[in-house]
């Protein structure tokens, strides 16, 4: 399996960095190769490096309901450039965190989540598989709250 992760933030110590790095540790145990992008430090991956990825990894804060802009716009270049760059992905996961609650999130539309299944998987592998991996009410996070969900999220990309 060929990975590349994409991460949205614009700060380099965030707690999404944090998450990032736990997604990180759980592929070092994998034998397959990854590729990290970080949108918010100015990595911006090309069309063409997307040939041959079978799982694309988004990590990201669900801000308004969505993503960054910076990872809006990277998504769009991707659905609406010439030919099919994602045509090779049969998994994506959507890693982010959103400030407030579950019903919160689920009563402001899931624009970001929604957007994802409709126009982002229809681009990928007939049968490709989507995972939200989202942590709700960010905004309230214990410090032991924060732990379980790095765990979890290590957890879930360690073979």
């Amino acid at each position: 399996m060929n990975t590349m992760v994409v991460q949205a933030h614009p700060v380099p110590d965030s707690f999404n960095a944090a998450v990032l790095d736990r997604v990180q540790a759980g592929l070092a145990h994998d034998a397959h190769t990854a590729s990290i992008f970080r949108l918010g430090l100015g990595e911006r991956p090309s069309v063409d490096q997307l040939d041959g990825v079978t799982r694309l990894v988004l990590v990201y804060p669900t801000w308004w309901g969505g993503q960054p802009a910076v990872l809006v716009d990277w998504l769009q270049e991707l659905v609406l450039a010439d030919g099919d760059p994602l045509a090779s992905v049969d998994e994506v996961c959507a890693v982010t965190t959103c400030g407030g609650s579950k019903v919160v999130n689920i009563t402001q539309g899931q624009w970001g989540k929604r957007w994802l299944r409709q126009q982002l998987m229809s681009r990928c592998q007939e049968g490709a598989t989507f995972e939200w991996c989202a942590l709700y009410k960010m905004d309230r996070l214990t410090p032991e709250r924060a732990e379980r969900y790095l765990s979890e999220i290590e957890r879930r990309f360690s073979p």
